[in-house]
This record gives structure tokens, sequence and C-alpha cells, in this order.
């Protein structure tokens, strides 16, 4: 059925059939016993290496837990 549609695809298109997929648009696709896996890790590691992140430090809430924001203190922002 799969080679069926490549030929049909063909038929009309201008193709060219590269084997399994790796990457695509920076996703990262593995084929698994229950599917295809998709994953953008290299991605982001590739975006974090470009910002010169790479030694920070990974925080799970990326704001402090300790402070307490209220509407009725603290100056307004404005634009």
């Amino acid at each position: 059925m799969l080679q069926r549609l490549i030929i049909l695809l063909s038929s009309e298109f201008k193709l060219q059939d590269l084997g399994s997929i790796h990457f695509f648009l920076g996703i990262e696709v593995k084929s698994t016993s229950m599917g295809l896996l998709l994953s953008q890790h290299k991605y982001t590691l590739d975006i974090i290496q470009r910002a010169g992140m790479t030694s920070c430090k990974p925080v799970a809430t990326p704001l402090s837990t300790s402070l307490k924001l209220s509407i009725a203190s603290g100056t307004p922002y404005q634009t």
C-alpha cells in the first residue's frame, strides 16, 4: 500500500523516497514498538547552546516560590 501511494504521488509531484525519517522541521522521529515518538530534544539543546546557556542550572519553577504577588501592592507596570 505504501509503495502504491509513493507511485501515485510521484505521478503528480516530483519527489524522492529517502527511506525512514529521522528529522523533519526540527522534530526528531523515532520508531518504537508502540508507534512513532516525536521529540524536539535536539532542537531545544541547539537553542540552549546558541544562547550560551549550556552551563546554566535547570530549575523546576523559573519564578521564586516564596514571592507573594498582590494587586494591592507594588508599582503598576506602565507601557
